[in-house]
């Protein structure tokens, strides 16, 4: 039985998966630069140990889906550093990488391999679809078992939403396309609108067509999760998860992090509890996050199957 397909069948048990954190706020929380253009595609080729430390790290907190840094090792993406003829030794280090530290795990580990780049360049219709497909195959070939397709950039709008929208259903053709199991990204500020402008029940739809396996809504709070979580499931996903937002709260105006970290978990339960059956990190989510929300959903928790060496803490 494959990583996924034991993970899918706790699934199937009522157990949600717990994915992993931010990346780019993982490697700043350890000191590793995140500055200037395609850090993580960076990071690839100037400090691969730096890449396997966070993958080890999610894994080590909990995770049970870690994602490789293959969105910035997109042609369009290292093109900003001069290395977009890279792409393809890039991508497959990101993915080898990640393999390596599943593979070390004692328990199923699944790597997936993300599909959009955080970066759009101007460039014609022909060519998004292009690169997108180009890529998807990477990943098919390179060990993934999961491709996670976001396709969208903030970035991009400058150069226009039709842009950006036409990235994200490119990437979720493109990944449909290898076969491969397919979870849809899809981000959105309130719970109701895809950020480059369709609604979300569109989008998902537009992806449940397309033949994704579930889609995954990243959103900025609960409030916009529970929205989003209701929109997505009458939209006929077969399955929903959340990917949910650090949102810091303060005493005296300083960030209480334990307190944050605490009442992230508390609002990803009640999303699991809403019907969400995948959770982890958006943005500023690090190890730590992962560490909790994994622990909640452990023995005394969900009943999840956990090794016994599960983390109390990282």
């Amino acid at each position: 039985m494959s990583s996924l397909d034991a993970l899918l069948t706790r699934l199937e048990a009522g157990r949600p998966l717990v994915l992993g954190g931010d990346p780019v706020s993982s490697f700043a929380a350890r000191g590793v630069e995140t500055s200037g253009a395609a850090p993580l595609g960076r990071a690839v080729r100037e400090n691969p140990g730096a890449v396997s430390e966070h993958y080890r790290q999610e894994i080590t907190a909990g995770a049970d889906v870690i994602v490789a840094v293959t969105d910035e090792t997109m042609p369009r993406a290292l093109a900003q550093i001069g290395m977009a003829f890279r792409s393809a030794a890039l991508t497959g280090t990101a993915v080898d990488l990640a393999i390596e530290a599943a593979s070390a795990a004692p328990r199923s580990v699944v790597v997936a391999g993300l599909l959009g780049a955080r970066w759009i360049a101007p460039a014609l219709p022909e060519r998004i679809t292009e690169e997108y497909a180009m890529h998807a195959t990477r990943l098919s070939t390179s060990g993934c078992e999961l491709i996670i397709a976001r396709g969208f950039s903030p970035e991009a709008f400058r150069h226009g939403t039709q842009l950006a929208r036409m990235a994200r259903l490119s990437a979720i053709v493109s990944a449909c396309a290898t076969q491969l199991p397919t979870w849809a990204l899809l981000e959105s500020t309130d719970g109701e609108r895809v950020v480059d402008g369709d609604s979300l029940e569109e989008g998902a739809r537009a992806a449940v067509e397309a033949g994704v396996h579930a889609v995954l809504v990243d959103v900025p709070s609960e409030g916009a999760a529970k929205v989003a979580l209701d929109i997505v499931t009458r939209a006929g996903a077969p399955r929903v998860g959340v990917l949910l937002a650090a949102s810091p709260e303060c005493q005296h105006g300083v960030p209480d992090t334990t307190t944050s970290v605490d009442a992230w978990v508390m609002a990803c339960k009640r999303l699991v509890d809403g019907g969400a059956r995948f959770v982890g990190g958006g943005a500023g989510t690090t190890a730590k996050h992962v560490a909790v929300l994994a622990r909640a959903f452990g023995p005394k928790g969900s009943g999840s199957e956990r090794s016994p060496m599960w983390p109390q803490a990282v």
